[in-house]
């Protein structure tokens, strides 16, 4: 294998518009196939050296590929990615890995027998803010309490859309709550017990999971998560709010675009008005999701080159899995369930 991986992407929407667009920009990359099911090409510009396949499979077995990215629906995840660990292809799968935790198990299963570099594209721990969170303040607070206000406000989405069916891979579990899952257990650590209740207002299409998480290390979260179609309002925002000994520092974007980004802000300790904007990234007309795909695209890229395992990976995501199945038991039987 060359240091250049040659790279093919199955998937239309996403795999163009965040997907190639960040490979793209990873000169450690030759992107020289694509496999979409439409043959309607008048919304994106592939070049013309880059070679469309109508079966993913055949993209699969084509031996100048070394590895793939999955951006299909989370439906259509296993069979794919049974056919490429089959055929020893090194995987970059878009979230979330597949549409159940026992498919996720399978595929996990499979895997640990193979070389094979797996990732899976979950991106807010690339966030900027996220990150200098992490690095410059997180070590040196004593940390109270954690509250996460997400609320989405959307166009409806037809009913028999994938995105919003849970046993497909959508619904608020995989569009959202695994996201925080994810960068919760990246800020505070691993998560041992939870306690959550989700609910939908029929009345107005809202979707809500309210609730608590507990970490390892005996910290905290209380969990407010909607999703509500446009027409009922709801005021968008990504909220996430670390109350400390020190001070009250805040993660923040108000998700009124895809160019968005995160924002981290210091508050005394009574939430007045007087805040500090600790960083805030430039402004930016790009999709928000491509800087943070790039960054995992570099992770992949030293995983095949040098044999370093990285994160987030297939077993991070079956953990993801997991915790969802917790939070949904959790839900159903009105009592905390532990990890």
């Amino acid at each position: 294998m060359q240091n250049k991986i040659n790279l093919g992407i199955i998937g239309k929407n996403f795999g163009y518009n965040v997907i190639y667009k960040s490979f793209l920009k990873n000169k450690n990359y030759k992107i020289i196939g694509f496999s979409f099911k439409s043959e309607k090409f008048e919304k994106i510009k592939i070049p013309k050296g880059i070679k469309i396949y109508s079966n993913w499979k055949n993209l699969i077995l084509d031996k100048k590929i070394d590895a793939i990215a999955i951006a299909v629906p989370p439906i259509l995840h296993k069979n794919i990615l049974k056919f490429a660990i089959k055929n020893n292809k090194n995987i970059f799968c878009e979230k979330p890995l597949t549409s159940s935790f026992k498919e996720a198990s399978l595929i996990c299963n499979l895997i640990k027998k193979k070389k094979i570099s797996h990732m899976v594209n979950y991106e807010f721990a690339n966030i900027d803010a996220f990150n200098f969170f992490k690095r410059k303040i997180s070590h040196n607070i004593k940390i109270n309490k954690i509250y996460l206000n997400w609320f989405i406000n959307m166009n409806k989405r037809p009913d028999n859309s994938w995105k919003e069916n849970h046993s497909k891979g959508g619904g608020i579990f995989f569009n959202y709550i695994c996201h925080a899952i994810y960068y919760m257990e990246f800020l505070f650590g691993k998560i041992i017990c939870v306690n959550t209740n989700t609910l939908l207002k029929k009345e107005a299409n809202i979707k809500t999971l309210k609730g608590k998480v507990i970490f390892k290390n005996g910290l905290s979260a209380k969990l407010d998560i909607r999703v509500g179609s446009i027409k009922h309002k709801i005021t968008p925002i990504h909220q996430l709010k670390i109350l400390s000994r020190e001070k009250n520092y805040v993660l923040e974007t108000e998700l009124n675009s895809l160019s968005d980004q995160f924002k981290l802000m210091a508050f005394d300790k009574k939430f007045n008005k007087k805040m500090k904007i600790l960083y805030k990234s430039r402004k930016n007309k790009n999709d928000f999701r491509i800087k943070p795909t790039l960054k995992n695209s570099k992770k992949f890229y030293n995983w095949i080159i040098k044999g370093k395992m990285q994160t987030p990976n297939f077993f991070v995501a079956k953990r993801i899995h997991l915790i969802i199945n917790k939070m949904i038991l959790s839900s159903k039987m009105g009592k905390k369930i532990y990890i």
